[in-house]
């Protein structure tokens, strides 16, 4: 595959680690195809007039990658403890060409219609279907775009709906961190403002904890220190 920036390179390499261990067992997208650069999908008031004031600053553009279909399923095998991940990494293309955003109750306040009207969909979890979906706010006058997180459990506060937290974390830091946790479900807790201490959170702790046990063994050229602090933070 030619003419990877960079941080494609490194994605490339990331999936084909999952793909590629016989530690775990996996379901991978492909990376063969390319789709056209954020650059040429803009102005974003062209997709939606909403939009006319969001940003993307430079360093969005930069990092965001072309590929259409990045994404994989994978649990571990053998006698390793038991750990599941999924991540899908929508193309902006397709974030631009989601006409709404996810759908509030019947009780919905003005204030989380509007912050739901904002939201679109970049990574989620469709061949398991766990229900878990990352966005990216589509919010005039703000940079770096923020980042909410949706699980079944109650994780917001607030005047923003029950089941959304927002992540201290931006898009590229996002991709980053991808590359560490593979996609191991419940991650994104890591980089939220939470405690994982309740019932709720059990079996994502579980797999986080393994994750880290397991993955410094399995990925050595990652350091998994700064996960490590951050899941200890929480508990």
């Amino acid at each position: 595959m030619q003419n990877l920036t960079p941080n494609e390179q490194r994605h490339v390499a990331s999936l084909e680690q999952i793909r590629t261990s016989p530690l775990l067992e996996a379901e991978c997208g492909t990376t063969d195809e390319l789709a056209e650069p954020v650059e040429d999908l803009l102005p974003l008031y062209e997709h939606n007039p909403d939009w006319e004031d969001v940003e993307f600053n430079e360093s969005l553009l930069s990092c965001s990658l072309r590929f259409s279909d990045l994404g994989a399923r994978w649990a571990t095998s053998g006698n390793l403890p038991e750990i599941y991940g999924e991540f899908r990494l929508l193309h902006f293309y397709d974030v631009f060409d989601q006409t709404e955003g996810p759908s509030g109750g019947e009780e919905t306040t003005n204030f989380q219609q509007e912050f739901l009207s904002q939201l679109r969909i970049f990574d989620h979890t469709p061949r398991s279907g766990a229900g878990m979906v990352t966005y990216i706010r589509m919010k005039p006058h703000v940079t770096p775009l923020e980042i909410w997180y949706q699980d079944i459990a109650d994780i917001g506060s607030d005047p923003y709906p029950a089941n959304f937290i927002r992540m201290n974390i931006t898009y590229c830091e996002y991709l980053e961190a991808l590359l560490l946790t593979k996609g191991t479900y419940g991650w994104q807790y890591l980089y939220t403002d939470i405690s994982l201490r309740g019932r709720e959170f059990h079996s994502k702790v579980r797999y986080l904890k393994n994750m880290l046990d397991v993955f410094p063994g399995v990925f050595p050229q990652y350091d998994y220190t700064s996960l490590t602090a951050r899941l200890e933070e929480r508990l």
